[in-house]
């Protein structure tokens, strides 16, 4: 029985009216729907490219952590302006590797069905594919120290003797040993501490493209300081100048540590330096001087070297003075205006040649304070003092005074003196 559509003939010229009708309510819909929802274009700017994953023993031998991407998306703008950075994925396509070697692979980012990748930054990446190898190596401890000398360090102890290194075949085939660099830095007694091994090839260089299994290794380690500390005795020879007087000795560092046999350390109250010449001086004298006359077996481990800085000071011989009662005299005040000093006298104490000394008049010394700029009111204020040449000004006592400006005219006296 032939069916009700087997039935039914249309004319040609119909099926070709309703033909037309089809694809011109197709063209009108595109043409709405592109009105209403046109293709746009949207850029996406440094996208992380995901790390590539092949199936064991192989993997990725370039480092690409940090590689980004830009990709220019287009489509339907009701899509494109929904995205998120986070759907776009940018990975490698991996599926033609197949084994060891060189590749140029496309980027692929992920993207809804509506939408498009019209650029990718860049296309495709040239990368490197090797085996992953695994080798055990012994683990060769390393003690690195900051001041060998001074200090003695004992036999360390760890749990871990052997460690697992993994990576591409080629760089594994290149670690010749293991080495545990372990940092004394400051530390003076025995300490425990996790340090982070190290792959090395047979120049001592880092291989930082393996990975070290277990990544810390806690390490014990014995640090005794070594020797004795003892004072340092400068020793000079020779006389100042005529005139002139050694009045103090500094040693920097005032101590040194000395290390040997413990008979001859434990006998060492100090040392002396070598032998420093003044005869004639002027002036202080510096030097860098090693100690001198050690016992035998007995070395300097502190300051490296075994050299201190040493100055002795020198200066024309003379006497400190006290000069009692000095006035304090302010100076520079803005016109129409008076001062007073709390207190009103202070003593200044000096050195010089007993001649100097015995031959000052009054008005050698002068203290004054300066009140340029000042107004009324309270001020605490220093005091300077003028000598004459050949006097040295060491102090005053006190150091400051309390000045109160006030306005007014001090009868026949010029304020602005100084």
């Amino acid at each position: 029985m032939e069916s009700v559509l087997q039935r039914i003939r249309l004319p040609a010229a119909t099926l070709l009216r309703l033909a037309a009708s089809f694809v011109l309510a197709l063209l009108l819909w595109g043409w709405v729907t592109d009105r209403q929802d046109p293709p746009t274009p949207r850029v996406f700017e440094d996208l992380p490219l995901q790390e590539p994953q092949l199936d064991a023993p192989l993997q990725v031998v370039d480092d690409l952590a940090g590689r980004t991407v830009r990709v220019v998306v287009e489509g339907p703008r009701s899509v494109v302006e929904d995205l998120d950075e986070s759907e776009l994925e940018p990975r490698l396509d991996l599926s033609n590797i197949d084994g060891r070697g060189t590749y140029t692979v496309p980027v692929e980012v992920t993207l809804p069905p509506a939408a498009r990748a019209e650029r990718t930054t860049p296309r495709q990446l040239t990368i490197i594919v090797d085996e992953t190898a695994n080798q055990a190596f012994h683990l060769d401890q390393e003690v690195i120290s900051e001041d060998d000398d001074s200090l003695r360090i004992g036999e360390t102890s760890s749990d871990v003797t052997q460690v697992t290194v993994s990576g591409p075949a080629q760089f594994v085939a290149d670690v010749a040993r293991v080495v545990l660099p372990i940092e004394v830095g400051e530390r003076t007694s025995d300490f425990t501490d996790t340090f982070v091994p190290e792959a090395r090839n047979r120049d001592g260089e880092p291989i930082t493209e393996v990975q070290i299994q277990p990544e810390r290794v806690a390490v014990t380690v014995p640090v005794e300081a070594r020797g004795r500390s003892v004072p340092v005795l400068i020793q000079t020879v020779g006389v100042p100048a005529e005139g002139y007087e050694e009045f103090g000795r500094v040693a920097n560092p005032d101590t040194v540590v000395l290390d040997g046999p413990d008979a001859a350390v434990n006998d060492l109250v100090s040392v002396s330096t070598a032998p420093i010449t003044i005869e004639g001086a002027t002036e202080p004298v510096r030097r860098s001087i090693g100690v001198a006359d050690l016992p035998p077996g007995v070395d300097v481990v502190a300051p490296p070297g075994g050299e201190v800085d040493v100055v002795v000071q020198i200066r024309p011989r003379g006497t400190t003075q006290t000069l009692a009662d000095q006035p304090v005299l302010v100076t520079d005040l803005a016109p129409g205006l008076v001062a007073t000093s709390e207190p009103a006298t202070i003593d200044v104490e000096i050195f010089a040649a007993e001649g100097t000394l015995s031959g000052l008049q009054a008005g050698d010394i002068a203290t004054r304070v300066l009140a340029a700029g000042l107004g009324p009111g309270q001020h605490r204020l220093e005091v300077g003092v003028r000598v004459p040449a050949g006097v040295q000004w060491l102090r005053t006592e006190p150091e400051t005074v309390l000045v109160t400006i006030a306005p007014g005219e001090a009868p026949g006296a010029t304020p602005a003196a100084g």
